[in-house]
């Protein structure tokens, strides 16, 4: 299986040749060249344009999906690769964190997601039935269908990644939250600190931090968004700001990814120069400036608790019911078992903040 993720597109290439009509095999054509050469931009501009009707339903959305995830810097040879290669350093998934950091840019998350919508799309079959459900273990075990179990170990993948990804934007020093892990020297840099005590206060009214910190929270409006800012401060070691989506501290609340600073209105420029860029933290309080949300399509956020939760159980169980392949499976139970101490645990937000936080 491994063989055939590296050596084959995104897509499954026969498909391009479906269909009537030598305009429709051009465009089929014209696609999977771009896709190849990764021209991912020209692959969305035809499919949305010039080619939108040269593919079924299906396969417009799988060729889509396969742009926007190249697009967003991670192939699935690339994830595949990164699964594997984890493996050789004994620490699985903090070498895994490093190798999505290195190939990280500011466009990823959110074209992840995309990509993510796109898979799903071609194998809903015009229900709204999320990932979770269309590639649940039951339906894969039960299924010879080939379009269901390529789009489930692509959703796989790409929600694997998105976790990872997501672990990213948590802190900007991820070099010593991985050192941290792998030596147990309880060094987390404070930005990740922040992050996961913010998290940890979001999600639970009972959490209490520990007594060199203070979590202050207030609402506030970005781009007609309304969140909670959050600042934690630690005594004598800096003052930091977060999102949550509401100052309701329960189970349904959770903190939102973020980059940069900006004022209600979204403008980062405003803002420029409030945080240290070694240490996260803010060094130049600007008054109306606030941590900037990460906007998806159609003015939406992203919560970061059912990023991490959501994608890591159900794209790793995804992985592993569709590849056949031993070395990524084994890194899969690798993953879990660093994270919750068994090889087949179920990732809760508690076990994450635990395994960060270290």
């Amino acid at each position: 299986m491994y063989k055939k993720i590296i050596s084959a597109s995104l897509v499954v290439t026969s498909l391009i040749f479906t269909g009537c009509g030598d305009s429709d095999t051009t465009c089929r054509i014209d696609v999977q060249k771009a896709l190849d050469k990764g021209d991912f931009d020209g692959a969305i501009s035809d499919l949305n344009g010039r080619c939108s009707n040269a593919f079924t339903s299906s396969d417009l959305n799988m060729n889509l999906a396969a742009a926007y995830m190249g697009k967003s810097g991670y192939s699935v040879s690339d994830v595949a690769d990164m699964l594997i290669n984890s493996n050789d350093n004994g620490d699985a998934f903090s070498s895994f964190i490093s190798s999505v950091d290195a190939k990280k840019t500011v466009e990823s998350l959110p074209l992840l997601t995309l990509a993510n919508g796109y898979f799903v799309n071609a194998i809903a079959n015009g229900t709204l039935d999320k990932g979770s459900v269309l590639c649940s273990l039951s339906r894969l075990n039960n299924s010879d269908d080939s379009r269901l179990t390529n789009a489930c170990l692509y959703i796989g993948f790409n929600q694997t990644i998105q976790a990872a990804n997501t672990i990213t934007y948590l802190t900007g020093d991820i070099t010593s939250v991985v050192d941290s892990i792998n030596n147990g020297s309880n060094t987390t840099p404070y930005d990740m600190r922040a992050s996961l005590d913010a998290l940890a206060w979001s999600v639970k009214d009972s959490y209490t931090p520990n007594s060199d910190t203070t979590i202050t929270a207030a609402d506030i409006t970005i781009s007609g968004n309304t969140f909670a800012h959050i600042e934690v401060d630690y005594t004598g070691n800096g003052k930091f700001y977060r999102l949550a989506k509401s100052t309701t501290r329960d189970a349904n609340n959770t903190t939102v990814v973020t980059d940069g600073y900006c004022d209600s209105d979204g403008n980062r420029t405003a803002c420029q120069d409030m945080e240290d860029n070694t240490t996260g933290e803010i060094i130049n309080p600007i008054a109306g400036c606030y941590a900037c949300p990460v906007v998806m399509d159609g003015n939406a956020t992203l919560g970061i608790a059912q990023l991490l939760v959501d994608t890591l159980n159900n794209g790793t169980d995804a992985i592993v019911a569709v590849s056949g392949d031993e070395d990524i499976s084994n890194s899969i139970d690798d993953f879990k078992e660093e994270i919750t101490g068994s090889r087949d645990g179920n990732v809760t937000i508690d076990a994450i903040i635990n395994y960060l936080q270290q």
